[in-house]
């Protein structure tokens, strides 16, 4: 579901998952559960993090993603 979202949010607000880069929260990196094993401060694009997300199925990956989108959405 997290990936649907940040898809339809890429298309919605025009952006690049080549060249939008994020930076790992520190608490993000503390998620129980499943890993990309992000490292707090790592900076990395949108495709990378989608990556992160899906093929180890990474709660790190996929709650960065979701704090900047959700702070895109407030902007806005």
């Amino acid at each position: 579901m997290t990936a649907y979202v940040v898809f339809d949010l890429m298309q919605r607000y025009y952006v690049d998952e080549h060249t939008t880069l994020i930076k790992v929260h520190p608490l993000t990196c503390e998620l129980k559960g499943t890993s990309a094993n992000l490292l707090p401060n790592e900076i990395l694009s949108i495709w990378e993090l989608l990556h992160g997300m899906m093929l180890p199925s990474g709660n790190d990956a996929a709650q960065t993603l979701a704090i900047y989108f959700g702070h895109l959405l407030i902007q806005k």
